[in-house]
């Protein structure tokens, strides 16, 4: 494994709710230039989920994520003629024939992007994107109680073999969802904002840049320090830039 000793040094340390000394695309221009070309994939894999998100922002006609691999226009010519993503996005938007049905089944295309990328990873990013995937699920049972939702039907694209998904559909009957007792704590703070999406928002961000920051069991100059570094920057910027009404239009965005 690579040893980034003066990359990880230099990058400054990161405060929810301060500017950073760093912006995203500074931190993925650094890392074109200093990690090795199968490291610097892993960045690619990690920001992989913004390309698929702008997908969705391309069918609202809404202005995307620039921090993606590929900026609007390359974007347009990956769906167009199917190549610069993966074959697995291709396959699941092939499904459907109209925008519309592209959207209503979107949140399929996110599953199918954790299910196949963290079969393909490891380390770090494979912990991640477990992370990631685990608790979209939970808040994914904990609102499809709040509104009432049929949690069979929410839960279609998902592996019904996997434990965290079973757990879910024992207690579709139930009145409220108990979680995993490594989420207890994120039930709480959320339940705790009340139907306010922006305080949902900020302690689920809060959450997640601590939880983010224990993942990594690796020394500050390794890829896996690093790309935790590039999870928690993310974070920060989305709080920067995010009022009460975009707030609640991630939130939505991340679990529905």
């Amino acid at each position: 494994m690579a040893n980034y000793y003066f990359l990880a040094a230099s990058l400054p340390p990161l405060v929810l709710g301060e500017k950073p000394d760093i912006t995203f695309d500074e931190l993925t221009a650094r890392l074109s230039i200093n990690l090795t070309q199968k490291d610097f994939e892993k960045t690619v894999v990690f920001r992989r989920f913004l390309d698929l998100s702008n997908i969705r922002s391309l069918f609202l006609e809404e202005a995307i994520d620039p921090r993606g691999n590929l900026n609007e226009k390359e974007l347009d010519q990956a769906l167009l003629v199917q190549d610069g993503l993966p074959e697995y996005a291709f396959d699941f938007l092939g499904q459907f024939e109209t925008a519309a049905d592209k959207l209503r089944f979107f949140p399929g295309l996110i599953s199918t992007y954790f299910n196949e990328e963290i079969l393909r990873q490891k380390g770090f990013l494979k912990k991640y994107l477990e992370f990631e995937r685990s608790w979209r699920l939970v808040l994914l049972a904990l609102r499809a109680k709040q509104l009432g939702r049929d949690i069979i039907s929410e839960l279609q694209f998902e592996d019904l073999k996997d434990p965290l998904v079973l757990d879910i559909l024992a207690q579709k009957d139930a009145a409220a969802y108990d979680p995993p007792v490594e989420f207890a704590d994120l039930k709480e703070k959320y339940l705790s904002c009340g139907p306010d999406p922006w305080l949902q928002f900020k302690v689920v961000a809060k959450w997640r840049f601590h939880r983010i920051e224990e993942l990594v069991e690796e020394p500050l100059f390794s890829i896996d320090w690093i790309l935790a570094y590039m999870a928690r920057l993310l974070i920060v910027e989305q709080w920067n830039e995010l009022d009460s009404a975009k707030g609640k239009m991630i939130l939505d965005a991340f679990v529905t």
